[in-house]
């Protein structure tokens, strides 16, 4: 049996999966930003077209209201944090996936659960297939991804700036340090993980390797 490749598509159907959605997020990032950018600017522009009264609002007035308050930085942190979260959904959603797809080509009995897989499950599972889940970088990005949901990224501790923040004077970052390069870069050490666990998926599918008992 030919080895996984994937410019020659010898991958599972789970990274396929995977693949195009990470393509669209990596889109989805990208262009909510430009678009963005450019609506701010027109809507800054067109507060700017009012016209003049002395005893109206300014600019700056103008502007906040017709954005409600949610200023550009404001706007690309809440973008830039759901295609984060949203990017560690789809790598755990492979990893369901492609799973159930060994287990289905080795004939083991599989039940689709309504519910996830523990963390733990999955791990032992893949350590079975001789892939390694849970590197330091894909600790580090399901680390952030739950300090995103469950503390909204809210940097409360010295411990949390040092953990999610770059070092600043004073009092610093309130927030986790965002950025549509820090997304990517999460993203990819996402996708090397998903790589190298797909080199054996495959083995144990299209690949014939049975599962050690």
């Amino acid at each position: 049996m030919a080895s996984w490749d994937e410019q020659a598509g010898r991958v599972s159907q789970a990274f396929n999966d995977w693949f195009l959605i990470d393509r669209d997020q990596r889109a989805f990032l990208g262009l909510g930003l430009r678009f963005a950018a450019a609506a701010y600017s027109e809507i800054w522009e067109e507060a700017g077209r009012e016209p003049g009264d002395p005893e109206g609002p300014e600019q700056i007035d103008i502007f906040e209201t017709r954005v409600a308050g949610l200023h550009q930085h404001d706007y690309e942190w809440m973008h830039c944090s759901g295609v984060l979260r949203d990017g560690v959904t789809n790598f755990e959603v492979y990893l369901e996936k492609a799973r159930e797809e060994i287990l289905r080509h080795q004939g083991e009995a599989i039940e689709v659960s309504e519910h996830s897989p523990y963390w733990r499950d999955l791990k032992d599972f893949y350590k079975r297939v001789g892939a390694d889940i849970d590197s330091a970088e894909v600790e580090a990005v399901r680390d952030l991804r739950h300090f995103l949901s469950h503390r909204r990224g809210e940097l409360r501790t010295e411990q949390q700036r040092e953990q999610f923040a770059a070092k600043a004077e004073g009092l610093g970052p309130l927030n986790a340090e965002l950025s549509a390069a820090k997304v990517i870069s999460a993203m990819d050490d996402l996708g090397a993980a998903v790589r190298e666990a797909d080199r054996q998926v495959h083995a144990h599918t299209w690949g014939g390797v049975k599962l050690p008992r």
